[in-house]
């Protein structure tokens, strides 16, 4: 059983970019708002979420704390993942009980050893080592 990851982003292309770097590995389920992740999370909690910070209707800091305040779900692994350079947006993560933070544009390997980082070791030994061109 792979772990899921529900993505969250309004870029259609860099959505597809980052399925495609982890769907070998994990069950991923992109989405392109808040409404669609809370959809998606009636159908069980994911094992990480993947959020950007600005999107349509509730930004990724809302989203967040929302799923913070959803029983089973206040330790649940938040990435952002966002073309934001605030470092008032670096220091709001963690007040939003985001567990990483990455700047697009962002490498395959670099994403890989976050997910990987966030989700633990036990999920980390079952992929395999290598990893493609383009890194």
């Amino acid at each position: 059983m792979k772990p899921r990851i529900l993505m969250v982003d309004d870029e259609p292309d860099f959505l597809t970019a980052v399925r495609a770097w982890l769907e070998a590995d994990y069950e991923c389920c992109a989405l392109k708002d808040g409404e669609e992740l809370f959809g998606a999370l009636r159908a069980g909690a994911p094992d990480l979420v993947i959020l950007d910070l600005n999107l349509p209707g509730a930004g990724g800091f809302e989203l967040c704390r929302r799923l913070r305040a959803m029983p089973g779900l206040e330790s649940l692994p938040v990435l952002f993942l966002t073309a934001s350079s605030e470092i008032g947006d670096y220091r709001e993560n963690f007040k939003a009980g985001g567990a990483a933070y990455l700047r697009k544009p962002i490498g395959r390997r670099q994403l890989l050893g976050a997910v990987e980082d966030l989700l633990g070791e036990s999920w980390s030994a079952r992929r395999p080592a290598d990893v493609g061109v383009g890194d």
